[in-house]
């Protein structure tokens, strides 16, 4: 099972990390760690792995200026507005 077909239902995932066609479900705490770390990575123009520690483990995610990734909260049971 890839992380993109994982279903989760363990409570305290809250955020979904988004990288290379692969979705991770994390922590908020984690996944700002990771936003963060990457963001700061773009900035300096450089190239890292970042590592992200999500519901089914650890992964190592290959960061640079060209990479797209994108930290999503993941929100159940929101009420339909309008």
């Amino acid at each position: 099972m890839t992380p993109s077909q994982t279903v989760v239902s363990v409570e305290g995932y809250t955020r979904t990390v988004h990288h290379s066609g692969n979705q991770y479900f994390a922590t908020a705490e984690m996944a700002e760690i990771f936003r963060s770390k990457a963001l700061a990575t773009v900035e300096r123009g450089e190239t890292e792995l970042i590592p992200l520690l999500h519901s089914q483990g650890v992964e190592l995610l290959l960061v640079s200026p060209s990479t797209v990734f994108a930290v999503v909260t993941i929100e159940v049971g929101r009420p339909k507005i309008g």
